[in-house]
């Protein structure tokens, strides 16, 4: 069956906005700057073209990639406008600019577990770099064949076409409010404080980026059961969360070296994960040189016990005790100053080190947050 014109737009669009409806409870950042622009047929360009207000498409091209790559090519054209890079040119080669833009942005979606249609602009090496950092090294390579205009004016959405900017950019706008609100909620996708620093007055709060790590690391179911009516003049219905339970690992250091004040903050932060979800259950270990006490936690539990410890600190025989007593725990949170014995074993599962500022920096696995 041949559509008419209007049939291939009614059907790319419909498609777009399932698509968004997605992003938005998947990625709720990303799903709701990709849904401020409308989209446009433009069938004189290859692939997309990003504009402060539209999202311009080539249908052949949106039949050759899957909704998750169109999730992908979405956000990177939102994103384009979002981060203001049409301010931080700065007497920059358009062309040069625009590709630095474009192996930021791929960086921080395939990090953040977005799928990449192929041929994108990404390099492993330019991760968490900013595009300013990524044009740098550009420079220095822009005598290589893939690096100069001739082969990368192809594609459409890299060139930095002249546009009437409104004086109040649609995507600036809500850009600034997700910013603000997602910065109270913890919901900050990964490396975006890298790639927009100028966005950020100080860096994110640990406890912004320890919320971030466990919500990446647990993922939701949703039911529509009504559809939420904030996004329907998008064309957009979201259904309600129902989740599933969040199983989480938390060990707290008590031994000699954690004071009572260091343990205050440690316990207070167990009690913050608790309040922030509805579903959970966190299997809270007390551990020195072997784990104290073992709680359970369930919704409505409060944190009244005696902490044990005081000794010398050895996680291996936490890991030990996990491996022993907890079925495969996808994330493991360890709050302490990071000093003690950890012998050769390494846990096969995520670990994250929540340490005191002056707290050890030789960790040899895992990742590091400093309170």
């Amino acid at each position: 069956m041949i559509l008419n014109n209007n049939s291939k737009i009614k059907q790319c669009e419909r498609r777009i906005a399932q698509v968004k409806a997605k992003l938005l409870l998947e990625q709720p950042y990303f799903g709701t700057i990709a849904a401020m622009q409308v989209p446009k047929l433009n069938e004189n360009i290859q692939i997309s073209l990003s504009t402060p207000t539209h999202f311009e498409y080539n249908d052949d091209y949106l039949g050759y990639i899957d909704d998750e790559e169109l999730a992908f090519l979405l956000t990177n054209s939102a994103m384009h406008q979002a981060l203001g890079y049409h301010k931080r040119k700065e007497g920059r080669l358009d062309w040069m600019w625009a590709l630095a833009q474009d192996y930021a942005i791929n960086s921080l979606l395939v990090n953040n577990g977005l799928s990449m249609p192929s041929g994108m602009n990404y390099d492993d090496i330019y991760d968490g770099m900013s595009a300013e950092a990524i044009y740098n090294f550009l420079e220095l390579d822009a005598d290589a064949d893939k690096h100069t205009p001739k082969n990368t004016n192809h594609i459409k959405h890299e060139k930095m076409d002249k546009v009437d900017l409104p004086d109040e950019n649609p995507i600036d706008m809500i850009h600034d409010q997700m910013i603000e609100k997602i910065k109270q909620q913890g919901d900050l996708p990964l490396g975006i404080e890298i790639i927009v620093p100028e966005i950020f007055e100080h860096q994110i709060s640990w406890r912004d980026e320890l919320f971030t790590i466990i919500e990446n690391n647990f993922k939701f179911d949703y039911r529509l059961s009504p559809p939420n009516k904030r996004y329907l003049s998008q064309g957009i219905a979201l259904p309600s969360l129902s989740g599933e339970i969040m199983r989480l690992v938390v060990a707290v250091d008590s031994s000699g070296s954690i004071d009572e004040a260091l343990l205050a903050i440690f316990l207070s932060e167990v009690e913050s994960i608790m309040n922030s979800f509805e579903n959970f259950e966190i299997d809270l270990l007390i551990s020195d040189a072997k784990v104290q006490e073992h709680y359970v936690l369930y919704p409505g539990d409060e944190i009244e016990y005696n902490i044990k410890g005081g000794g010398g600190t050895r996680f291996d025989t936490t890991f030990e005790y996990i491996a022993e007593n907890l079925n495969h725990p996808k994330l493991i949170l360890y709050f302490t100053d990071g000093f003690g014995t950890f012998g050769e074993f390494e846990p096969d599962y995520d670990v994250v080190w929540v340490l005191s500022r002056n707290g050890n920096q030789e960790i040899p696995f895992g990742r590091i947050i400093y309170l």
